[in-house]
Order: C-alpha cells, then sequence, then structure tokens
C-alpha cells in the first residue's frame, strides 16, 4: 500500500508542474494582452484627439462644425504623441516582465523601438522643413511619415511576437498612410482621426476579451 501510494505521488507531481506551467502560461499571456491593449487604446485616443485637432485648425474644408487655432491644435497633437511614446515604450518593457529571458529582452527592446524610431522621424521631419519645404507637401509628408512608421513597428510586433492580428494591424497602419495621403489635406487629418484610431480600438477591445492573443506560440 505505502508503495502504491509513493507511486500516485510520483505520478501527480508532473501533473501538478503541467497545471503550473500551464497557470503562468495563462497568466504571462494576459498581462501581455493588457498591455498590449493599453498602447493600442492609447494611440487610438491619441490619434483622435491630435489628428481631430490638427482637422479642426486646417483653412478650407477643415471641421465644419467648429475650429481651433492653429498654434494650440499642434501644441496638442505634440503633447498626444509624446505621450503616446511614453507609453508605448512603457507597455513594451512592462510586457516583458512576466517572462523571462530573451523574450523579456525582445519585449523592452521593442517598447524601446517606439521612443527612438519616434524621436527620429520628428528630427527627420525638421530637416525637411528646414530645406524651405512648401506648407502644402509638409502637411501631407510628416503625419504620413509617423503613420508609415506606426505600421512598421506593428509588422516588426508581429513579426517578434508571432502575431498575425499585430501583423495585419501593421498593414492597415500603412494602407492608412498611402489612402491618407492620397486624399490630400485637410481630408488626410480626418483620415486619420478615424481609420486608424478604429482599427486600433477593434483589437484592443478583442484582447482585452481574450479573443485574441498579443502573441502566438513561440
Amino acid at each position: 500500500m505505502k508503495h502504491d501510494s509513493m507511486d500516485d505521488e510520483q505520478q501527480a507531481d508532473p501533473a501538478a508542474m503541467l497545471a503550473l506551467m500551464q497557470d503562468q502560461r495563462r497568466r504571462t499571456a494576459h498581462w501581455v494582452n493588457r498591455n498590449y491593449a493599453v498602447m493600442l487604446i492609447t494611440w487610438a485616443a491619441a490619434w483622435i484627439i491630435g489628428f481631430g485637432a490638427i482637422w479642426s485648425a486646417a483653412v478650407g474644408g477643415g471641421n465644419p462644425w467648429f475650429r481651433i487655432p492653429t498654434t494650440p491644435a499642434w501644441i496638442v497633437f505634440g503633447v498626444v504623441l509624446i505621450t503616446g511614446i511614453v507609453v508605448s515604450a512603457v507597455a513594451g518593457i512592462r510586457s516583458g516582465a512576466g517572462v523571462r529571458g530573451p523574450s523579456r529582452l525582445a519585449g523592452a527592446m521593442y517598447g524601446w523601438a517606439w521612443t527612438l524610431s519616434m524621436f527620429g522621424a520628428g528630427l527627420l521631419i525638421g530637416a525637411v522643413q528646414r530645406t524651405g519645404a512648401d506648407a502644402t507637401v509638409m502637411a501631407v509628408l510628416s503625419p504620413a511619415i509617423f503613420v508609415l512608421l506606426v505600421g512598421v513597428l506593428y509588422l516588426a510586433g508581429g513579426a517578434l511576437w508571432r502575431s498575425p492580428v499585430q501583423y495585419a494591424l501593421g498593414i492597415v497602419m500603412i494602407a492608412t498612410a498611402i489612402v491618407a495621403s492620397y486624399a490630400g489635406t485637410p481630408t488626410n487629418y480626418l483620415v486619420y482621426a478615424t481609420v486608424g484610431p478604429l482599427a486600433m480600438l477593434v483589437v484592443a477591445t478583442l484582447m482585452l476579451r481574450g479573443v485574441i492573443p498579443a502573441e502566438g506560440t513561440r
């Protein structure tokens, strides 16, 4: 009887260990999903507020309901853009807090990639402006650079975490930048304030409800 009891305990240990590992994996997946959803919601709000403000400040064909002075509109855009960059960096770093090894390092590097990329894009746009580029050209080119870069970062995130959803979102962002650019100013700001945020909010909602994961099988 004693021998049988020891056999049962030995069989139970691997089962308990497997259950513990599965529980830890679920907790980690939930943690990553929540952090990525927060990042998406933050950027959706930033696009709605920021691009909506610029659209409302545009002369000739902007917001038909109310107008915002140009300078305050760009200040608002800058503030929400910086907020999105900070939240993305923190969310990327925090997404690696529940894992160890290469995955944790990858999460931290991906988070910093947002900060470095957006900062670099801002400097690039500033350099183009210094050449005396036409204001109309800059009105189309400046947001397109940022949105295209966001799309590339989502593509990279999808490849990094093996997530088809993130990869698809990157494709949507790139398509949004192209369509908005062809629409011209100030309609491009309206496209950025609606299409992009809608896609982000849909994905974020599905992630928070556990319908789709932020990362695939590793």
